[in-house]
């Protein structure tokens, strides 16, 4: 192919959207990003930034592999993004401890060992040994030496830059009407500012994608799922790496805060913050490390994280739509899933084989969802 010729619209600017168009543009092709809002408003930047391929997976299967890939590209592509940017994704190699409050959380923990990857039992006393302001009342808990971390606004202004410098052209606050079809495939999109032509239609829209594909008659079965978060600060650093527990996280920032996350909740395009919700969020997180009662409120916010009811993304192409190449659906793996997906993305647009059969990612499987 020749990538010189060969152009692209990538709809949506989240963390899926511009590293499908970093991948794309670094490897030639003429790309057009095209975002309803600013690019990276909605849940890229609303998210922790933990790298969790192994502590989020609960069974063996294709969406582990999936996960696996993107946490080994990880590091290099960072710094990739960084060397041209200038800007500093803050990748931090510190692992994640999941610690077990309650028996039955102990043994679905200990059930995973069989099979996960770069994982080990530790007693209470060698858990406390690694981060000693957790609580002594843990019973155990696995240690992810492995699962990494990275500062999503920092990815998300490093993605940016690059962007730009590698003359992807950026189209914010451009809602995409609908799609344009001739003669039976996708070549564009109409906007308020005009219709758009291209050889590639890339759709990357989260949580709204849904309404774009399903005049077409591809129907996927996308919705939002809210995540509340909160950040805090303690006079003195508390954790050495990130903690994770039965429904919350804590992950430490370089600039010497704690982001403590997230609910899960099916509630529309709402994203108002509850009371209720991040006080039993926040009630969680101080079980887990107790010194948290005594910590500075920074901010609270919600993101509104595209699910799906199998919990797989979609990404593919589509009998439904030809032309159309989909990546939605990453639930709350966007961020460590960025890697793998502009890799694979770009290797479906170039015409070569992908790292991995995209066959239970694929958008088709959606009339038996």
């Amino acid at each position: 192919m020749n990538t010189r010729s060969t152009s692209a619209i990538i709809i949506g600017g989240g963390i899926i959207g511009c590293t499908i168009a970093w991948e794309l543009a670094r490897s030639g092709i003429r790309c057009t990003l095209v975002d309803k809002g600013a690019l990276n408003q909605e849940a890229s930047t609303a998210a922790a930034g933990m790298l969790g391929a192994q502590v989020e997976t609960h069974h063996p299967g294709a969406f582990y592999e999936l996960c696996r890939l993107s946490q080994q590209l990880y590091r290099d592509w960072s710094e990739e993004i960084h060397q041209i940017s200038a800007i500093s994704p803050q990748y931090i190699a510190q692992g994640i401890l999941r610690a077990a409050l309650h028996t039955d959380d102990e043994q679905e923990l200990k059930s995973r060992l069989p099979w996960i990857q770069n994982a080990e039992w530790l007693s209470t006393s060698e858990m406390l040994a690694m981060e000693p302001g957790i609580s002594p009342h843990i019973l155990g808990g696995l240690r992810f030496a492995q699962d990494h971390q990275i500062h999503p606004v920092q990815l998300a202004k490093a993605l940016q830059a690059g962007l730009h410098k590698l003359g992807c052209e950026i189209r914010e606050w451009t809602p995409v009407l609908g799609l344009i079809e001739r003669q039976g495939r996708i070549e564009g999109v109409r906007t308020a500012e005009g219709s758009f032509y291209a050889d590639h239609v890339i759709i990357c829209a989260g949580a709204w994608g849904s309404s774009l594909t399903d005049p077409l008659g591809l129907e996927l079965p996308i919705f939002p799922v809210k995540g509340q978060c909160i950040s805090v600060r303690t006079e003195a650093p508390v954790l050495q790496g990130t903690v994770f527990t039965q429904g919350c996280y804590i992950v430490p920032k370089l600039d010497g805060s704690m982001i403590i996350g997230a609910t899960q909740e099916e509630a529309g395009f709402n994203k108002c913050c509850h009371v209720n919700v991040v006080s039993d969020l926040f009630g969680k997180a101080v079980k887990l490390l107790p010194s948290l009662g005594q910590a500075e409120l920074v901010s609270t916010w919600a993101g509104l994280r595209p699910g799906t009811r199998d919990g797989l993304p979609f990404m593919g192409t589509s009998t439904q739509a030809p032309g159309l190449t989909v990546a939605m659906g990453h639930y709350r793996n966007g961020i460590l899933l960025a890697p793998a997906t502009g890799k694979l993305i770009k290797q479906l647009i170039l015409g070569e084989q992908t790292t991995i059969d995209l066959t239970p990612f694929s958008p088709d499987r959606a009339r038996a969802v």
